[in-house]
């Protein structure tokens, strides 16, 4: 299992490389972007020698990996680095606070309608999660700006304090915490029309014993299959949110470099993207691993048996 995870992280290096290549590639084909000198450097003088695609790609891929060099914006000094830095926390603030608060209000609503299948409780969980899934963030970005900042003036358009940082995260959970809902819904549906279930009941112990120790592990395993969908529901929507309230995060960085044509900000705003995405798949894994036994049993005889081979 220990071999299978240094697998899946070493994997990220080319996932990344790919990701760079492909943006490369898109640039290029852009028309006014310079190529030969796509990625300006903080250390390179402005006598450096022209250099072609893939001698710009490999220098590229060399200078992040070794040395998490990013480049610099042309409109400033400063290396990218430094400001992807801050960026990149404040994004990873707001996305971790979202997964968490998804996944707290998720699982409780979809457990709840499965529980309650036929009823108007269930209807109405899933007409509602169904009608949030749906809606672009970008939508419902806009609604609460107009009704939180226009015209009940609980909060400001530019945030100051910690509670106007708190509507974003609100809208991210609100996104992520209908399509939780909808997976964990169908898995416990499917878990308690298992057999075992009745099982349980008939031995005596309680409904909500039966819920709350039996079928809920075997409920979290679609949950958790979708947790790097939902990191990137949620990355994405992201950048609309920190457009929309004024956060300092890549996804405003992303936009502002769309729109000013700095390649290198946008490349360098990618490859984090990516890099994280990477990170969130690897971290599905391991929770897909922790909550299925099977998997997990798989895992171990494929490594003995691999163990047994070389011998």
């Amino acid at each position: 299992m220990f071999g299978y995870f240094c697998k899946r992280i070493l994997l990220i290096i080319p996932c990344v490389m790919a990701v760079i290549l492909l943006i490369f590639m898109l640039m290029a084909a852009l028309p006014g972007t310079d190529t030969e000198h796509m990625v300006p450097y903080a250390d390179d003088v402005p006598e450096q020698e022209s250099l072609s695609f893939l001698q710009q790609y490999g220098k590229y891929c060399w200078r992040v990996f070794t040395r998490l060099d990013f480049g610099r914006n042309r409109s400033s000094v400063l290396p990218l680095r430094e400001e992807l830095l801050v960026r990149t926390r404040i994004t990873l603030r707001v996305m971790g606070l979202s997964v968490l608060a998804t996944y707290l209000l998720g699982v409780p609503l979809g457990v709840y309608a499965a529980c309650r299948r036929g009823r108007w409780q269930d209807t109405l969980l899933t007409t509602i999660t169904t009608l949030l899934a749906s809606i672009p963030a970008f939508c419902i970005s806009l609604a609460l700006m107009l009704l939180f900042a226009v015209r009940l003036r609980w909060i400001h358009v530019i945030p100051q304090n910690s509670v106007d940082e708190a509507v974003p995260v609100v809208i991210l959970t609100v996104m992520g915490a209908a399509n939780v809902a909808k997976v964990t819904r169908a898995g416990m549906a499917e878990v308690l029309d298992k057999p075992f279930i009745l099982s349980l009941t008939s031995l005596g112990l309680s409904r909500r014993n039966v819920i709350l120790t039996h079928a809920l592990k075997n409920a979290l395993v679609p949950a958790f299959s979708v947790f790097s969908s939902v990191c990137a529901q949620l990355l994405c929507g992201s950048i609309v949110v920190e457009h929309f309230f004024t956060v300092r995060g890549l996804g405003s960085a992303m936009v502002a470099a769309i729109r000013s044509r700095a390649t290198t900000t946008l490349l360098a705003c990618a490859v984090v993207v990516a890099l994280i995405m990477s990170i969130c798949s690897v971290i599905t894994d391991l929770l897909f691993v922790t909550v299925n036994p099977s998997l997990r049993r798989t895992l171990r005889f494929s490594s003995n048996l691999r163990r047994r081979s070389g011998r």
